[in-house]
């Protein structure tokens, strides 16, 4: 969720001015929208797209993407199924469709996004919006039906909900600002989902042509006026003939920034969908002035000057490039070929981002503007070694560091496949470590394109990447089998679990104990008894075990620890000579198991013994029960036909486990009640020499133990 929450705050803290001005300087035009709600503000002159509209300077190039035309029956996809197929081992970020961070607000995103209510004009409202924003765009890869149903009623309202509340009562400047970015942006990005999901989204020939209608004209009436004022009144729009203009305090940079990047390709592919040239054009055209901030050296000036940002923006805005060049192959032009408007080529821009993956201070000269970054500026990071940076909290947000490049290949396989190919050696399909997976700032995966396109390659090393996985993962269980055959590792142990019941307040709840069996580097629970409350046997037994040779132990996998539906995965760590294991279940419960290896099993002992059960207080001792056991190749077992308990249900010695070792060493666990209530049993662990008392202790019990006495008949 932090990730996320990152990207809302990056969001809102890019919103930047809002200025009344025309291109030509003049002021726009105000009048009132058809059904009489809000605003709206129109310059003079019609909208355009021909070359001569965009203010460029001779030192800008011009656009090739320009010449390019729309297709019929347009197709980015050649194979549909495997996008599919893909799309269902994509994770669908669920928690932000649901109310854990917001007790008192129900999410609903569908409903939310379908009505735009609660309207996201407030700071709070806006950032479920961009949460609901990112699971939609997930949900909708799996079920595009959700997507279209928001879109159709959109396009069916009697007043359009899409609208961003008029800038002209000062009471309006937090509600137009914080929409003035939401609205648009939601409106590109689905743009993007729908044109690449047109086909899958069942609606009558009536509601798609609505539809159609509706997004096209959407997308076309951006102007990206600026959404924000300061005490100077209203900002001013970005000068693309100037780099530096980025810099200042008067620019709205959202004119020439994301904003205006998430609608121009969402004009782009629904372009292309539709056939629709004018739009494509006005794609162009927005795409320019964004690209017209990426210089020479293909560094983006507008997001390298984001302070302690610079790495969070600059990075995760390096998606469209791929994402374009998919889009860009199905017409037959190379787009990482591109020369983009101060020179350089696409394929420049990524490797730069690639570089600075590695060392964040690259855009050091940039980044100390602080443009729309004033709760981090760059001073905080500016002194960091990589390697502390990138433990930073906001570094942690903007890219899976743990994973090496695998983050970077995912997003831009099909740039790596062609510029960097050594760093395609893993199976990329199969890798969900990304932070971006979902994200509200796009509406489709990279990758989405790339697998349809390349499902055989894909598939293919996915294969090759599986056998040498499946060849190294034999070698090293081979080589711990061999280090840890002496270890003495390997074996049974009686595990105890306990939870922290209140959440960090040191109080640990004993729930259960069980056997662990290790072995050759890899471990299973018994999973047969049922703890009080939980986790479940099944889930138990299903855990992921592994150790080292040098006694690291992990478990790994799916624990329900209170309610039976509440599966969360969990990982925990420890050493197996330190005799614990913990970590943290859910959004904060701490969770160990406790553990002691039982002794081997000897002969020694054999035999038939009598024993003594008793209740030990304060000095006093109390005869509880009593019986008959026997011990075979070391395992200890209770006479059914001979056992007594004075405090409780006798058939409670059948939960008894226990052993001897060669040294008469006697460990076991056994429940009881030694309260005669009839209503309560604890288990408790006994430890102790065959030949003297062997005491037991419960993990509940604060003020009994009890012991056993044996004497062999």
């Amino acid at each position: 969720m932090k990730k996320i929450l990152f990207i809302f705050v990056l969001s809102l803290y890019s919103i930047q001015g809002f200025a009344s001005s025309c291109p030509d300087g003049s002021e726009p035009v105000r009048s009132i929208s058809d059904d009489g709600t809000y605003y709206v503000f129109n310059c003079s002159e019609p909208v355009s797209t021909s070359e001569d509209s965009s203010p460029r300077s001779s030192k800008l190039l011009p656009d090739k993407l320009k010449e390019i035309k729309v297709v019929k029956d347009w197709e980015p996809i050649a194979d549909w199924e495997s996008v599919k197929e893909y799309a269902k081992l994509v994770p669908i970020p669920r928690w932000k469709n649901e109310s854990i961070y917001d007790q008192y607000v129900d999410r609903n995103c569908s409903e939310r996004f379908t009505s735009v209510n609660p309207y996201p004009g407030d700071n709070p409202s806006a950032r479920i919006f961009a949460h609901c924003q990112s699971y939609l765009h997930a949900a909708s890869s799996n079920n595009p039906q959700i997507l279209g149903d928001i879109l159709l009623s959109w396009a069916s309202a009697s007043k359009d909900p899409m609208f961003v509340v008029p800038y002209e009562v000062e009471t309006h400047e937090i509600k137009h600002s914080v929409a003035g970015y939401n609205i648009p942006s939601a409106i590109g990005t689905f743009a993007q989902s729908y044109a690449f999901w047109y086909d899958e989204i069942a609606y009558t020939p009536e509601e798609r042509q609505r539809v159609d209608d509706y997004m096209t004209k959407k997308l076309m009436e951006q102007k990206f006026l600026p959404i924000s004022r300061d005490y100077n009144g209203p900002r001013i729009k970005c000068d693309i003939n100037d780099l530096s203009s980025v810099y200042s305090e008067r620019t709205g940079t959202n004119n020439c920034g994301n904003v205006r990047m998430k609608v121009a390709v969402g004009e782009i592919m629904l372009g292309f969908r539709l056939e629709n040239q004018t739009l494509l054009d006005k794609g162009h055209d927005d795409m320019y002035v964004v690209h017209a901030f990426i210089n020479e050296d293909g560094i983006n000036i507008n997001h390298a000057s984001r302070g302690g940002n610079t790495v969070n923006y600059s990075w995760e805005y390096t998606y469209y490039s791929s994402l374009l060049a998919e889009i860009y192959d199905s017409v037959g032009y190379d787009y990482f070929e591109h020369t983009l408007p101060r020179g350089a080529k696409v394929h420049e821009y990524l490797s730069f981002n690639y570089r600075l993956l590695k060392d964040f201070k690259l855009t050091a000269q940039w980044a100390k503007y602080n443009i729309g970054s004033l709760w981090l500026p760059y001073d905080q990071i500016k002194n960091l070694s990589q390697q502390l940076y990138e433990k930073t909290t906001n570094g942690g947000w903007a890219y899976s560091w743990e994973d090496g490049d695998k983050e970077f290949v995912k997003a831009h396989t099909k740039f790596v496949k062609r510029y960097m190919p050594e760093l395609y050696n893993f199976d990329v399909k199969n890798y969900m470590g990304s932070n971006f997976n979902d994200s509200p700032n796009f509406g489709v995966h990279p990758y989405m394109l790339h697998i349809g396109n390349n499902v055989l390659e894909e598939n293919s090393n996915t294969s090759k990447i599986e056998l040498l996985r499946q060849a190294k993962l034999q070698e090293e269980i081979d080589q711990c089998a061999k280090a840890t055959s002496d270890s003495g590792f390997n074996g049974e142990y009686e595990a105890k679990w306990f939870r922290d019941h209140w959440n960090g307040n040191g109080e640990w709840e004993f729930v259960g104990s069980e056997p662990l069996i290790l072995d050759q580097c890899e471990g299973e629970f018994e999973g047969l008894k049922q703890f009080d409350p939980r986790p479940t046997p099944a889930v138990r037994k299903k855990l992921i075990v592994k150790y080292q040779s040098n006694g690291d132990i992990s478990i790994k996998g799916d624990l329900n620890l209170y309610t039976i539906d509440d599966l969360r995965y969990t990982e925990l760590y420890g050493n197996i000579n330190d005799g614990e294991i913990s970590g943290v279940w859910g959004f904060g419960n701490r969770l160990k198991i406790e553990f002691s290896k039982k002794p081997k099993p000897t002969e020694l002992f054999d035999g038939r013994y009598s024993f003594e059960l008793f209740r030990y207080a304060e000095d006093e001792a109390d005869d509880i029960g009593n019986g008959i056991i026997n011990i075979s190749n070391g395992q200890i077992t209770i006479d059914e036909s001979n056992r007594n308990l004075q405090t409780g249900d006798s058939d409670l010695y059948d939960t008894f486990s226990g052993q001897v070792d060669k040294n008469g060493d006697v460990s076991g666990s056994v429940k009881l009640d030694i309260y005669s209530s009839g209503q309560k049993s604890e288990e408790f662990f006994f430890e102790g020499l065959i030949d003297e008392e062997i005491w037991g202790e419960s993990p509940i019990e604060d003020f009994f133990k009890v012991y056993m006495k044996l004497k062999k008949q």
